[in-house]
């Protein structure tokens, strides 16, 4: 079995972009504010949570990331000012991860990079329509492998 010519294209052209664009994001970031983007995105999933905390399980989930990888960006944001680990007071053995000022102030100050940045590196690329396509597709994907 074999990708059709375009399947293969489309397949290469995203690895290929994802990478660029999430190298040109991340040394952005570190440039203006000092911090990674997978500090940037940690930030952005609590600042969206109820309460602005979420379970360590549920954090990894958003991110993507393994319990160990998730650990030490943890350590990072709390190291930083940015969120603090709380006990679940419902239930003991979880962990929340809270989001503090000083790491909402972080991302509002970084938010107009990042905004730029995809602006420039990947909006100027894609018109409305094609966007909606790629939203459609990337939620297929999503919901395929997140099931």
């Amino acid at each position: 079995m074999s990708l059709s010519r375009e399947h293969d294209a489309a397949w290469r052209g995203f690895l290929r972009s994802s990478a660029l664009l999430l190298r040109v994001l991340d040394a952005d970031l570190r440039a203006a504010h000092g911090m990674s983007h997978r500090t940037y995105d940690a930030l952005v999933q609590l600042s969206e949570a109820p309460e602005q905390r979420l379970h360590m399980k549920d954090l990894a989930d958003a991110l993507v990331h393994s319990a160990s990888g998730l650990t030490r960006l943890v350590d990072g944001l709390e190291r930083d000012g940015y969120a603090r680990r709380e006990v679940d007071a419902g239930n003991r053995r979880a962990t929340l991860v809270v989001l503090t000022p000083a790491g909402l102030a972080a991302l509002e100050e970084a938010w107009p990079t990042h905004v730029r940045g995809v602006e420039r590196h990947f909006a100027e690329h894609v018109s409305r329509e094609q966007a909606r396509v790629l939203a459609d597709v990337f939620r297929g994907i999503n919901a395929d492998l997140d099931g």
